[in-house]
Formats: C-alpha cells, sequence, structure tokens
C-alpha cells in the first residue's frame, strides 16, 4: 500500500513539475519520455477532445499499446480515426491497418484501402519515396492484389482490380474473341455486386476479332466504361479503347495501332487477306461504330485504317491521339510506368 501512495505522490510531483516547462502537450511528451505514460494521457486527453490532432494520434497510440492506461483497441481506432479525418498521415496509415486487420474495427479491406490512398496523396507524409508512403503503397499494392478476381475467355482473361470506393478497374488481358465478347455481361454483373459503379477498362490486348471488337465496343459504351492502357492497344483493342467515354493513353509507352481489318474464307489462314474495299462488310462496320463513337473524327481515323494494310500497324499516340478524338487525355506521357516487362 505504502509503495503505491509513493508511486502516486511521485507522479503528482513530476506532473506538478511539468507545469512549469511548456505546454500541455509537450509535458506529455515529456512524460511520455520518463515512462509516465499515466500522466502523458492525462496531459493529452484533454487536448485531444478539444481536437488537437497531435495529442489524438497520440492518445491513440496509448490505448493501442496499453500505455498508462488499459489496452483498448477501440478507442485506439477512435481517437486515429479523429487524427487521420484532419489529415495526420501517421493516424491514416495507423488506422487503414487497423482495419486491414479488424483490429478495434470491423474489417474492411475498402476503408483500409482509403486510408492507404490517403498517406499516399497527403503532402504531410513527405515526399515521394518517404518511408510512410513507400509503406501505404505497398499494402494497397497488396490489398489490391488480394481483391482481384480473375474470369478467364478462350485466349485471354479479365481481371477485376479493387474496388476504391464507386471505382474499380476491370483489366482486358488477351485476344479479343467471341468468348471475350460472352464473358463480358458476368464480369460487369460481377464489379457491380462488389460496388463499382464507375469502371475503368484497361486494355492490355494484341487485338482480335473486329466483329467482336465492335461488339464489345457498343457494350463498353452503352455501359459507361472509361477506357486505358499503359502499352500497345491495336486492331480489334483499338475499337474497344475508343469506345470509352473517357480515354486514357498512360505513360511514354501507351499508344494505339490501326490497320485494315483482314478476312479469310472458310476460316483458312491461307486464304487470309487485308480488306481495302471502303464498301465491305469490315469497313462498313467500322465506320458506323466510328461515327457513332467519335463522331467528329471518324472519317480521319477512318482514312488512316484504309491507308494501313492489314500486316501493318500505324500506330497513334500523343498528341495525334487527342487531336483524333481516339484518346481524351494523357497521363504521366513522359513516364514509363510500366518498367521491364516479361518476354
Amino acid at each position: 500500500m505504502k509503495q503505491r501512495l509513493r508511486a502516486g505522490l511521485v507522479g503528482c510531483a513530476l506532473l506538478v513539475s511539468l507545469v512549469a516547462f511548456g505546454g500541455p502537450y509537450d509535458q506529455g511528451l515529456a512524460a511520455h519520455d520518463q515512462g509516465q505514460y499515466a500522466t502523458a494521457l492525462a496531459l493529452w486527453l484533454p487536448l485531444a477532445e478539444q481536437g488537437n490532432v497531435a495529442a489524438q494520434y497520440s492518445v491513440a497510440v496509448l490505448y493501442e499499446k496499453g500505455l498508462g492506461v488499459p489496452q483498448d483497441y477501440a478507442a485506439a481506432a477512435r481517437w486515429y480515426a479523429k487524427a487521420a479525418e484532419q489529415g495526420d498521415a501517421e493516424a491514416q496509415y495507423s488506422i487503414g491497418v487497423l482495419y486491414e486487420t479488424g483490429t478495434g474495427v470491423t474489417r474492411s479491406l475498402e476503408e483500409a484501402q482509403k486510408w492507404y490512398a490517403s498517406v499516399i496523396a497527403n503532402p504531410r507524409a513527405g515526399d515521394p519515396a518517404s518511408p510512410l508512403r513507400q509503406r501505404a503503397r505497398q499494402r494497397f499494392a497488396q490489398l489490391d492484389r488480394a481483391r482481384e478476381q480473375i474470369v478467364p475467355f478462350d485466349g485471354g482473361r479479365f481481371v477485376i482490380g479493387g474496388i476504391h470506393g464507386d471505382t474499380c478497374v476491370v483489366a482486358l488481358q488477351g485476344v479479343i474473341n467471341r468468348d471475350a465478347t460472352l464473358k463480358f455481361d458476368g464480369v460487369v454483373e460481377s464489379s457491380e455486386k462488389r460496388g463499382c459503379s464507375k469502371p475503368w477498362l484497361l486494355l492490355e490486348s494484341p487485338g482480335g476479332i473486329v466483329d467482336d471488337g465492335v461488339n464489345l465496343a457498343k457494350e463498353v459504351r452503352t455501359r459507361q466504361f472509361r477506357t486505358m492502357t499503359r502499352l500497345r492497344c491495336a486492331s480489334a483493342c483499338a475499337l474497344i479503347f475508343i469506345a470509352g467515354v473517357e480515354r486514357v493513353l498512360i505513360g511514354s509507352r501507351a499508344t494505339i495501332g490501326l490497320h485494315q481489318p483482314t478476312a479469310t474464307r472458310g476460316g483458312s489462314e491461307k486464304s487470309r487477306r487485308c480488306v481495302t474495299s471502303p464498301y465491305s462488310d469490315g469497313l462498313a462496320q467500322i465506320r458506323r461504330f466510328l461515327r457513332w463513337a467519335i463522331p467528329d473524327q471518324a472519317d480521319r481515323v477512318l482514312e488512316i485504317i484504309l491507308q494501313t494494310p492489314c500486316d501493318s500497324i500505324e500506330w497513334v499516340h500523343g498528341q495525334q491521339a487527342l487531336d483524333l478524338a481516339i484518346a481524351t487525355r494523357l497521363d504521366s506521357a513522359d513516364i514509363d510506368v510500366v518498367g521491364q516487362t516479361k518476354r
């Protein structure tokens, strides 16, 4: 009993001595550094309740670690959230971790990613290479991979990425064909069930069959998808890209490829030939699509298609893509956002 009383008196003496030096928050720091966590909490808690963001974060740490107070993850989460909402980057990261692990809050990977994204965009988190931002990027990316849903089709796959708010990215990887077109409705339904009402379609395709490309492109426009690419997107892929209600070329390697369609007799590759007549079914279909999707520039784009043999490709990127209305925006045009790719 005497020991408890003596400890209490020492704590009171420390609190009295701290009042003479600096403000309450700094006094709390001094108490914390001396291991007097209960004293630090007594000094910080009133400040936190008044909205002091540094005090809110510090109180959260004490509750999370059980320093000077019984460990209480729910209380830690409440104080981290208050500081995070005021823009404290460390608090944003910490509440993100709690949501990711379900500690003190109901587990929510969406909330975790939201807070990691806040750290990445927060100027208070330091320069882009700061350790805090790097940790946030790593956790964000790990959650994205964990939340991916893969829908295979003959010759490729759709990958539904993590949902961020009401936005998601659906990647089309592989050859565009009838099976890809048939699977697209299911992909859209899956993304909607996951809460995605503002989808992006990331195109990573060398092209494919014109009929299926046009049909899928019409679906993309009707469903208000936005399109983007980081690499080459040619032939039928180009038509799908043009269908986006917003069309973004990302990075220095993003480019759209145009050329004449091909035709075969009886499905034989030996009879494969370029379609050159503007009145052929294939080019008439493309013309109608272009006039529907980009009416002001449809004829100019069609002219490039007519002038480019099917065994060649005219690559369009940068300002030319904007001028032709193929793209509506360039993003990071001078940066290789992909880096080395597998061969």
